[in-house]
């Protein structure tokens, strides 16, 4: 009889010939897996949201749709829009939220990482005008790997403090989607809603795995860049300045790819999804989260929406969902938090923690 348990070998001894933070590795399936120490957990979380909400019924006012008809296809009824904020304005919010809920303060962070498409300036980064307003003095920089962003940014996070470059690492995440979609197209602009979040990760246990892959496509979600203002030389004509999607293919490869990286995941982390105590999905459209999580026959209970209310923020979708179930006091120490993502590049990932917040 084919025996299926995992040959796991522990790095007790700390033996010369392995990497410095592998704490185990097992052979599964005829796959081998290696298991890294923790190196992070999440020690404070914040958010903010544009004070104008528009509901579904207010895009009927302009557009040929309903309630019922966005509603049924994406499980959206409300989105949060810029108006007279400025996109700095909330960055810079939920990122003082998140340092005052860590008891931290901006002079102690060792890095501030910003995921986003767009900030209000080319230069100086998002990043760096965070960093400004808490009194950091870190380096900071932007990064954009659209949905999947903040996933990034917390894989990097984790570097940054395994290798002893950082202790405590403020990520945040600001999207203006509004400022992105052509408000013409019921396609996409009912999809879609503003927003920002943040969190403090410091070292210490609470990582357990991530992954992060790119399945490079440039036509599938498109948005182009300005080619510039006036410049007498520039032969290169300009695509329309509004968000590009392929309805179909991205629900095709959102959904494998979330499947995917939810098995990759656990994998890694020497768990099954049946393990999970909470999943963070990226909040794109219900039915996509359905058909992701279905073959796993996981509890619904389990997995955290609140894209009724808040639409897609891309990549703040996962930030706002974490800071407001962390406020609820959803989640309980040693509790283990599945966020998984897709998005426009094309990108996908996922990481599981343990949840040590004090």
């Amino acid at each position: 009889m084919l025996d299926l348990r995992p040959q796991i070998y522990y790095n007790c001894r700390r033996e010369q010939n392995f990497p410095p933070r592998l704490r185990c590795f097992f052979c599964f399936g005829g796959a081998w897996f290696e298991v890294y120490e923790s190196m992070f957990y999440i020690a404070g979380t914040g958010s903010a949201l544009p004070e104008k909400v528009v509901s579904n019924d207010d895009l009927a006012q302009f557009l040929d749709t309903s309630d019922e008809w966005i509603f049924t296809r994406t499980g959206i009824r409300r989105r949060h829009v810029l108006t007279h904020e400025r996109l700095d304005d909330l960055a810079i919010l939920s990122a003082r939220r998140a340092l005052e809920d860590a008891h931290t303060e901006g002079k102690d962070v060792d890095l501030i990482l910003c995921a986003t498409m767009r900030g209000d300036t080319f230069t100086p980064s998002l990043a760096c005008t965070v960093a400004e307003a808490i009194g950091s003095h870190a380096p900071a920089f932007d990064l954009n790997a659209a949905c999947v962003g903040v996933l990034y940014a917390m894989e990097i996070a984790d570097s940054f403090i395994g290798t002893g470059k950082a202790e405590t690492v403020l990520i945040v995440s600001a999207e203006a989607m509004s400022k992105l979609v052509d408000w013409s197209d019921r396609s996409t602009c009912v999809l879609f809603g503003d927003g920002s979040g943040a969190m403090v990760v410091k070292k210490g246990e609470g990582r357990l795995a991530g992954v992060l892959t790119s399945d490079p496509d440039s036509h599938v979600i498109r948005m182009p860049n300005i080619e510039g203002l006036n410049s007498p030389y520039n032969q290169i004509e300009q695509e329309k300045l509004a968000m590009y999607m392929d309805g179909g293919e991205v629900y095709k490869f959102a959904v494998n790819a979330m499947g995917h990286r939810i098995e990759e995941v656990c994998a890694r982390a020497n768990l099954s999804p049946a393990d999970i105590d909470w999943y963070l999905p990226h909040q794109a459209n219900v039915r996509i989260i359905d058909a992701s999580l279905k073959k796993y026959k996981i509890d619904k209970s389990k997995v955290l929406l609140n894209i009724s209310e808040c639409g897609n923020m891309s990549a703040t979708s996962v930030m706002v969902l974490l800071d407001e179930y962390a406020k609820k006091g959803t989640f309980k120490k040693g509790d283990k938090l599945l966020f998984v993502a897709f998005g426009g590049g094309l990108t996908s990932g996922a990481v599981i923690i343990n949840w040590n917040k004090e």
